[in-house]
This record gives structure tokens, C-alpha cells and sequence, in this order.
């Protein structure tokens, strides 16, 4: 009985491990774009389970209309070295204005790291607006 008792929680410490480690994000640089339009290109820039750089160039609607914008993490004006940790379920999530400038301008970034990819959503809200989901792989 002890033996397979023994077995047992040898096995399930050994699956908590390869499921922590399978939504742990890898350093590196993750390129893909928003699903179903792949000239709205996104890079996702990864430094010890932390997004140091997110770049993306979205449509979004601005008034009457639709042009190109760039949604970047950190932010023009952010303290140096701002980033979004990563964490231990493979998800991020960062909230920041994307202009200092301009009042209404709120961008939100989140993510989800699981093995060489990334998922996640971009929403663009005030003056422009966007949402849109994105996919990149390292």
C-alpha cells in the first residue's frame, strides 16, 4: 500500500512540474499577427518570465475613420525597465495609456504563453478604438 501511495504522489509531482513548465513563457522574441489579417503584424519580447516589448500595428476606428495605429509596451514616457510579469498560469496583462498626451487613449494587452505561443487580445479604447486577438510563436 505504501508503495503505491509512494507512486502515486510521485506521479502527480511529476505532472504539476511538466504543467507548470509547459505554460511557462520562454525567453525570446515571439512574431505573429492579428487572427485572420497578417498585416496587422505583433511582436511579443520575453527576458526572465517578463514581457519587456510589446509591439502591434492594428486597425482601429478613429471618428469617421479606419487607420493604422501602433499599440507599444511599455509606453512613450513609462519608468525604464516597466514590464508585465508573466505569471505561473502563462498569462499577463498590462494596462497603460498609450499616448501621455492624450486623456482618453486606454490600451490593454493581455496574453497566454503555452509552449512556443502566444495568444491573446489587444483592446484599443477612447479617440480609437480596436479589439482584436493575436497569435505568435517564438
Amino acid at each position: 500500500m505504501k508503495t503505491l501511495l509512494r507512486t502515486l504522489v510521485a506521479t502527480a509531482l511529476t505532472l504539476a512540474l511538466f504543467a507548470s513548465l509547459a505554460s511557462a513563457a520562454g525567453d525570446g522574441t515571439y512574431k505573429g499577427s492579428v487572427v485572420g489579417d497578417s498585416s496587422q503584424d505583433i511582436t511579443v519580447k520575453v527576458k526572465k518570465n517578463r514581457v519587456n516589448k510589446f509591439v502591434a500595428h492594428v486597425y482601429a476606428s478613429c471618428g469617421l475613420t479606419n487607420m493604422m495605429i501602433t499599440v507599444a509596451y511599455p509606453p512613450a514616457g513609462a519608468k525604464k525597465g516597466t514590464s508585465a510579469k508573466i505569471k505561473d498560469n502563462g498569462r499577463f496583462k498590462a494596462v497603460f495609456k498609450g499616448s501621455p498626451d492624450v486623456e482618453d487613449d486606454k490600451r490593454t494587452i493581455t496574453g497566454r504563453f503555452k509552449g512556443r505561443n502566444v495568444t491573446g487580445r489587444i483592446l484599443v479604447e477612447g479617440l480609437c478604438s480596436s479589439d482584436d486577438k493575436y497569435s505568435a510563436k517564438r
